[in-house]
């Protein structure tokens, strides 16, 4: 069960929200020893760089994990039978498949400078007010990203049933 947390923890990396999520209570306590990672992309050079950065991710928590296109090269359809021979004596156990929902553009209004509250109203309202003044009326600017939204999913090998589902948002790397 605790590598559905670090999975979840690993998802909400840096510029990464976990905008939704869903596990299967019916398997609390369940462990896998290898996951393989499935990136659903149209560009093949997309799939393996999400595999490969989703991968080192899962390392860095102490996840064994194999991306899926040394097994399953690219022009492979995947499907039961094509997984199935393709980890044929590994120690995969498990499956996460990742593909893109949809790319927005989101628009973000950002104050021009932080506000630092005046701590001990003690110097009274004509030291207060100069600085809070300064603050409200200092105009802010917008900034524009793109937030890529992904849907990733784990699944057991042996039931294949879906154990754990999330939905995700993250800024675009060139927008972080």
């Amino acid at each position: 069960f605790a590598a559905f947390f670090m999975l979840a923890g690993i998802m909400s990396c840096s510029n990464t929200k976990i905008t939704s999520s869903w596990m299967d209570s019916k398997k609390t306590g369940t462990s896998f020893n290898d996951i393989l990672i499935i990136g659903i992309a149209e560009e093949e050079h997309n799939r393996r760089l999400f595999e490969e950065q989703f991968t080192e991710q899962l390392t860095a928590a102490g996840i064994e994990s194999e991306v899926s296109y040394r097994i399953l090269p690219e022009g492979t359809e995947i499907n039961r039978d094509t997984v199935d021979a393709a980890i044929k004596g590994k120690n995969i156990d498990a499956v996460i498949v990742t593909h893109l929902v949809k790319v927005e553009e989101e628009t973000v209004y950002r104050q021009n400078m932080d506000y630092r509250p005046t701590y001990g109203y003690s110097y009274g309202m004509y030291n207060y007010y100069p600085s809070v003044h300064t603050y409200v009326n200092q105009p802010g600017y917008y900034t524009t990203h793109d937030v890529v939204k992904l849907e990733t999913n784990l699944y057991e090998i042996k039931t294949e049933d879906l154990v754990w589902s999330a939905h995700s948002k993250t800024f675009a790397p060139e927008a972080a």
